[in-house]
């Protein structure tokens, strides 16, 4: 009987390609899961910036509101005295100090007169001299009756020492001339306040910037206090974003103050010539995501290597099997040439095969042998 033989190349060929199609399925898979993991965390990331920048929105247009109803009570409240200002009006004072007791997030509240001396006034540097005839927003609300509200460029005031940003409305004599203008003093660092109170990480950033791109307050600041004020390096996003006349968007990009990269939402604060943006750091929020990738590459080189070592194992289990099978084939061998007991005619010397003919011993042993017989004369049949 023949034991049954296997080729061990086609073997080892399959099972190489079987551990290798298994590794790579495993791959895909864990590849698929990052993949839908990482856009869960950037979906999630641009969901927050917008709805921080709802927020802030609301706060920045809030707060210049409230500044333009306080100027507008006292642009009537001094328009009452014909545009004189210089005379002593304590009840005029008065209504000015209960306009700022009511928003306490602006810095001051002032008069000046047409030749631009501050005559009246709350907050810091009351009764102290200055002149902001030379002002774009005074010279703009001197030269167009019908400015309306008019909201300047960063600038460093005079009696403050500190940066603001003016938000001030013409006052007209009875026969519509000019009489000066009352503004409000509105301390960049207190948007920087409030921006700071945000939980945007620690490479997150918010800003606020004018419609010619200008940087009007930052949190982090890039820069050394009140350097990077009014300067114009933002990334392409940002401007195309600004081109396009949108009112709101997200997008993803570099920083150039920083070279950091962040997701972004950006809004144009509805009736205020600003632009607010809100961005958190790819290093931030996808942190997690990169502790899952960690963890996914060690599963998939802890699976790659059980599944090397199974094949291993099985490869040399097949081997052993292999060699245990010649061996059974050698001994097989030996015992068809030496074993067994023949049913021999003790008178003719035929030997009966299993179907029960009788054969003559030659033609027998050729048949289940491997013995070869040559004939010759033994010396006593000579």
């Amino acid at each position: 009987m023949s034991i049954p033989k296997f080729a061990p190349r086609p073997f080892l060929l399959w099972l190489g390609a079987g551990v290798l199609a298994l590794n790579l399925f495993v791959l895909l898979m864990a590849g698929v899961s990052l993949q839908r993991s990482w856009r869960n965390h950037q979906d999630r990331a641009v969901a927050s910036v917008q709805n921080l920048a709802q927020v802030l929105d609301r706060t920045v247009a809030d707060t210049f509101r409230k500044a333009d109803l306080a100027v507008l009570a006292i642009k009537d409240e001094a328009e009452r005295s014909a545009g004189d200002f210089r005379k002593g009006r304590p009840d005029l004072d008065a209504f000015i100090r209960r306009q700022h007791e009511r928003a306490p997030e602006l810095l001051a509240l002032r008069i000046s007169d047409a030749q631009g001396v501050i005559r009246r006034g709350s907050g810091p540097g009351v009764g102290a001299y200055a002149n902001v005839a030379d002002r774009e927003h005074f010279i703009r609300l001197r030269e167009d009756p019908k400015a309306g509200p008019v909201i300047s460029k960063p600038i460093v005031g005079r009696l403050t020492g500190i940066w603001v940003i003016i938000l001030a409305r013409r006052l007209d004599h009875p026969d519509g001339s000019f009489a000066g203008m009352a503004h409000a003093v509105i301390a960049l660092d207190q948007f920087n306040q409030v921006f700071s109170a945000l939980d945007v990480g620690p490479r997150g950033s918010v800003a606020l910037r004018d419609l010619d791109l200008g940087l009007v307050a930052r949190h982090p600041e890039p820069l050394s206090a009140g350097t990077a004020i009014g300067q114009r390096n933002v990334s392409r996003e940002f401007t195309a974003f600004a081109q396009s006349g949108q009112g709101l968007g997200t997008y993803r990009a570099l920083t150039p103050f920083d070279q950091v990269q962040r997701t972004f939402a950006i809004r144009r604060i509805a009736g205020q010539p600003f632009y607010l943006l809100v961005g958190l750091a790819d290093q931030d929020y996808l942190a997690p995501w990169r502790a899952e990738l960690a963890q996914e590459a060690a599963e998939v080189v802890l699976f790659a290597a059980l599944t090397l070592v199974a094949a291993w194992l099985l490869r040399r289990a097949w081997l052993r099997q292999q060699a245990a099978h010649e061996q059974l084939e050698v001994l097989l061998a030996e015992v068809k040439t030496l074993g067994g007991m023949l049913p021999i005619c003790s008178h003719c010397k035929k030997i009966r095969d299993d179907r029960g003919y009788w054969n003559q011993i030659e033609a027998y042993l050729n048949e289940h042998t491997d013995a070869e017989f040559t004939h010759g004369i033994c010396p006593d049949c000579a």
